[in-house]
This record gives C-alpha cells, sequence and structure tokens, in this order.
C-alpha cells in the first residue's frame, strides 16, 4: 500500500464533491489530496489514522480533514468477512478546496471565522454530537441538491461548524503531507504492516527491515514523521482495538488484553491507564451504565 495523491472526483459542472456511500466495508489506501474532505458517518465503525492521530470512529460521527493531510479510515476486521450485509457502510464524504468560491472568498470579512476552520483542519478535526446534530439534515440534504441550493446548503454546513467551539483537533499541530516519494512508500508498507498486525508480536527489526533501514535509523525516521515513538505508536493501535472489544462486552479483560496484542496483563492495563486515564475494567464499567442509563 503506498500513501497514493488522489485526484479530484468532482465533476466539470460541480464546483465541489457530495456523495453518500454504502457499501459492505471501506476499501481505501492511506492518501491525501487537494481537497479538504468533511467525511460523516452515519453506520460504519473502525479505525482512524489522519496525520500521527489514531482512534476509533463511530456511526454519527463528522470529520473535517484539511488540505493534503495523509489519512485513512479503516474498518474492523470483521467488515471484511463475506457474511457481512451489502450495505453495512453508509457514509457520506463532501470535498471542496478552500477557495471553491473563488480566490478572493476567504478574504472577505464575513469569512474569517471559515478561514480560520479551514487551517485548524490542518490538524484533523472532529465535531462534538451538538455540532454534529445542527449539521445533520444539512449534511443529509446536500447530497441531492442542484444549482444554487447546493452551494447555499454547504454554506450552510460551513457556517455551523465555523461558528462552533465544540470540536477536537485530533492531532496535536499541523500536519501536511511533506513526504517525498520514498517516504510515501515507506511510511505506507508500515503503517500498513501495523494495522494487519497488531494483534501479534511485533520485533522492531522486522518492522525496520520494511522501511528498509537498520532498527535505530528507523526509530529515528519514525519519531521524525509522526511525533511519537514507534512503540507508542503501536501501542495506540492496539488500545483503540482493545477499547472496540472492552465496548462490546462479549470478553474477559485478560482476552482483550491478549487479543489485542498485548503479552501480560500487567503491561496492558499500565498502557491502558496511561491513554484513556482509567483502568480496562473502569472503562468498560463506565461504557455499559451509559448503554444503560440511554436505554
Amino acid at each position: 500500500m503506498k500513501l497514493t495523491y488522489k485526484q479530484t472526483e468532482k465533476r466539470p459542472e460541480n464546483s465541489f464533491l457530495a456523495r453518500q456511500d454504502r457499501m459492505p466495508c471501506i476499501e481505501q489506501n492511506w492518501h491525501f489530496h487537494k481537497e479538504l474532505e468533511l467525511i460523516y458517518f452515519i453506520k460504519s465503525t473502525g479505525t482512524r489514522y489522519v496525520g500521527n492521530s489514531i482512534g476509533n470512529f463511530a456511526p454519527g460521527e463528522l470529520y473535517l480533514i484539511g488540505s493534503n493531510v495523509p489519512h485513512l479510515f479503516k474498518n474492523h476486521k470483521e467488515y471484511y468477512a463475506d457474511k457481512l450485509e451489502d450495505e453495512a457502510v453508509n457514509l457520506i464524504v463532501i470535498k471542496f478546496e478552500n477557495d471553491f468560491l473563488g480566490s478572493d472568498f476567504l478574504d472577505l470579512a464575513e469569512a474569517k471565522k471559515l478561514q480560520v476552520l479551514f487551517k485548524k483542519a490542518n490538524m484533523g478535526l472532529q465535531f462534538s454530537k451538538a455540532a454534529t446534530y445542527l449539521a445533520h439534515n444539512h449534511i443529509l440534504g446536500l447530497v441531492g441538491n442542484k444549482g444554487l441550493s447546493r452551494i447555499i446548503g454547504l454554506l450552510k454546513i460551513l457556517d455551523i461548524l465555523s461558528v462552533s467551539e465544540n470540536y477536537k483537533p485530533l492531532c496535536s499541530e499541523v500536519i501536511t503531507n511533506t513526504y517525498n516519494k520514498n517516504e510515501k512508500d515507506r511510511m505506507a508498507r508500515v503503517i500498513l504492516f501495523l494495522t494487519e498486525n497488531f494483534d501479534k508480536k511485533i520485533e522492531l527489526e522486522e518492522v525496520a527491515s520494511i522501511a528498509f533501514m537498520t532498527p535505530n535509523a528507523f526509530c529515528r525516521y519514525f519519531k521524525k514523521r509522526t511525533h511519537k515513538s514507534f512503540t507508542q505508536y503501536l501501542n495506540e493501535i492496539r488500545l483503540r482495538h482493545a477499547c472496540k472489544l472492552l465496548i462490546e462486552g462479549e470478553m474477559q479483560i485478560s482476552t482483550v488484553c491478549y487479543q489485542s496484542g498485548f503479552n501480560t496483563l500487567t503491561n496492558f492495563n499500565r498502557q491502558f491507564k496511561a491513554l484513556m486515564k482509567v483502568t480496562p475494567s473502569e472503562y468498560m464499567e463506565k461504557y455499559n451504565k451509559k448503554i444503560t442509563s440511554i436505554i
């Protein structure tokens, strides 16, 4: 898998792309593109990789990914089984360039907050449930809109998001794609290997060989590109998967530990507490209480 550049998908007669995808699973590579991208998940779960951040995504979540920010939304393994329904994934994608209304648009006084939003999108943004709720109907309606009402619909969505302070930056700093071609291929190979093998024992030497580097050189390279150590990055992938298993509540914590790639329960508990600020049992209990209160 390569870090690929995606050409624009919009048609010549449209100023931006808005589409709804229904499919068995998300099939995409680690990629980037010139357009900013709004992604609204109606039905889907999995792991998201945006810049140097890792986390899970779920139905009802809305993301804004900045221009040229590398990203990948990958479903959990069960989505790729043949038994899954044809419409297990339902999402809406909106892609637009920051100057889709003209090169001077963002210089307008009325567009200043939008300019700020687009800059912050280079960290990747996840919006709160409240902001997503306000934008929900406008996002759904945008897919079928035509003519001027289509542009008005997108502006309404962007207006809601630009005035909202309820969002979470996914990365600790602005991330833009500065990889050269060889680095794109190298990072993509590493990320693909980690996402497909995180539940197994992974040796540093093995991953370094995939990048055609010595272990020491690879550790320096990985830290420079992701701003995280290799071990920290791998543990985050494993812990996000563990969160999914704990939420499902079908396994004991010890089983979740080993299913997520950890060798000892002690290390799993320590790493989980460091990242999530609660123990695995507290996390599972907290989530179950939330579900109970909704019911």
